[in-house]
């Protein structure tokens, strides 16, 4: 027993994929899963904020923090491989125990529980139904809009067997349809000049924008970068729900309709690290890495790189952003240069990067505590395997509650996606640190994580920390003059 969770059950490892790459598919899994959910609203709105005004230049905070986490994705899926639990489960099984822990990570989660993406994505659809940008005085069709974004955001969640189904099957049509815009517009449209500002940006490290700039504009666009906040302990979970590892033994979370045969134990298993056993550890973390380096990392370079280029090419110089205009300015600029079916195309784009990436953050916020119920709470573990879907629907149902209200009460999508961003940032930060210490404690010596993984861990949290931290520290005469008023 660990922290009032109970003990790890015993089993075998199951062997890793014979990999080869005419079986390519077999990559498919939550690397690609993530990018698809990763290429999201802080992509498409930091463009205009971040490349369009200080240039390539910056774009190196983006690959510098594509590679902390792929530190962090790595770790946090070698605690799955070795007990078939997601990493978030292993945090409360470490002291001071679960009430700490459980209020510090509500506290961590509140960079991501705020649903701007449903409202950020209502602005390009707002546009489609006026025929131009929409403005203040439209804030009551962009918000009509934003609830039912919102709302349909539930629908994959409920149909697929395991609800990891439905959303690879929505992340994967999503990457495709995105990429596929996106780069035959890079291709097609953006000059040699711009290739090279965006591309050379991303290894100008120490780069920073002349004169005055926000810190606060430029942590967010470090958080968005790939998966940020919590949202990054993810993987563990779908690594688990894909079968990788120990989480054939674990089962995974059922969907509402369609997952009467799927179950979840309520504890996980692990193996004994000698033997054949060690040697399979050795394949499935040639499995991770793959998954990492081969997709998710590149194809989230890839998902900052293409709309950077877009919003460099077309609205370079770009001062005034608001909070409106920002999602959809790119279709309005490449409009008038290219013709008026531009202006569909990117609005459409617009909105399908911004609206699947809703249902991650669902997904993503409902499962990491439902795990922790599931195994941590004595009441639960009393329930057949089945019956965690309504674990699942219950906190599922309470997040949708919550979410038209904030919705109702969010300020400026953009204001609300930079505050959100600095705070993701320093969950991610602790949370690294936390990762390593779980690793190190609860892993046998044979399997935990060399000297590199252990540095690059560390080297994550400063990072996230230490750039939020300067942002803090700059607006911090605004908020306290806001905190008197």
């Amino acid at each position: 027993m660990r922290a009032g969770f109970p003990s790890w059950d015993k089993d075998e490892l199951p062997p890793p994929p014979a990999f080869q790459w005419r079986h390519w598919t077999m990559l498919i899994g939550p690397g690609l899963l993530m990018v698809g959910a990763n290429i999201g609203g802080g992509e498409w709105l930091f463009g205009p904020l971040v490349t369009a005004q200080y240039g390539g230049r910056v774009m190196w905070l983006a690959n510098l923090s594509i590679l902390m986490q792929v530190f962090y994705n790595l770790s946090v899926m070698r605690y799955t491989l070795y007990c078939g639990e997601p990493i978030f489960v292993g945090f409360f099984r470490t002291p001071p125990g679960v009430r700490f822990w459980t209020v510090f990570y509500v506290l961590g989660d509140l960079g991501g529980v705020w649903p701007y993406l449903s409202s950020n994505a209502a602005v390009p659809l707002a546009a489609v139904i006026l025929g131009r940008l929409p403005t203040g005085d439209d804030d009551a069709l962009v918000r009509a809009l934003s609830y039912a974004i919102f709302l349909s955001a539930f629908v994959p969640l409920i149909f697929g067997g395991k609800i990891y189904n439905a959303l690879e099957r929505v992340m994967v049509t999503k990457l495709v349809l995105v990429l596929g815009y996106l780069g035959f517009v890079v291709l097609v449209f953006v000059s040699a000049g711009t290739w090279w500002e965006i591309l050379s940006g991303l290894f100008r490290v120490g780069s920073l924008p002349e004169g005055d700039f926000s810190w606060a504009t430029l942590a967010a666009f470090a958080a968005v970068a790939g998966a940020g906040g919590l949202t990054n302990s993810a993987f563990s979970n779908y690594a688990r729900d894909k079968g990788w590892g120990m989480g054939p033994k674990v089962g995974a979370i059922p969907s509402a309709i369609g997952g009467r045969t799927i179950r979840l134990s309520h504890t996980g298993k692990v193996f004994e690290p000698a033997g054949e056993n060690l040697t399979r550890w050795r394949g499935w973390l040639r499995h991770i890495r793959r998954d990492q380096l081969l997709l998710w990392a590149p194809g989230c370079v890839l998902g900052m790189a293409l709309p950077a280029m877009f919003s460099y090419e077309f609205i370079r110089g770009v001062s005034d952003v608001s909070g409106h205009a920002v999602a959809a300015l790119s279709a309005e600029a490449i409009a008038a240069r290219h013709g008026r079916i531009f202006w569909f195309l990117t609005l459409l784009c617009g909105f399908l990067i911004m609206a699947p990436t809703q249902v991650s953050q669902l997904d993503n916020i409902c499962r990491r505590w439902t795990d922790v119920l599931w195994t941590g709470w004595g009441r639960l573990r009393r329930l057949e395997g089945h019956k965690v879907k309504y674990v699942y629907y219950t906190i599922l149902a309470l997040y949708g509650a919550w979410g038209l209200v904030a919705l109702r009460l969010t300020p400026s999508p953009l204001v609300l996606a930079i505050a959100s961003g600095v705070m993701m940032n320093f969950a991610l930060g602790f949370s690294a640190l936390h990762t390593l210490y779980v690793n190190l404690r609860l892993l046998p010596g044979p399997l935990r994580p060399g000297w590199w993984m252990r540095a690059g861990l560390v080297a994550c949290a400063l990072f996230y920390l230490g750039i939020s931290s300067i942002a803090f520290r700059q607006q911090w005469p605004n908020l306290k003059a806001w905190l008197a008023s």
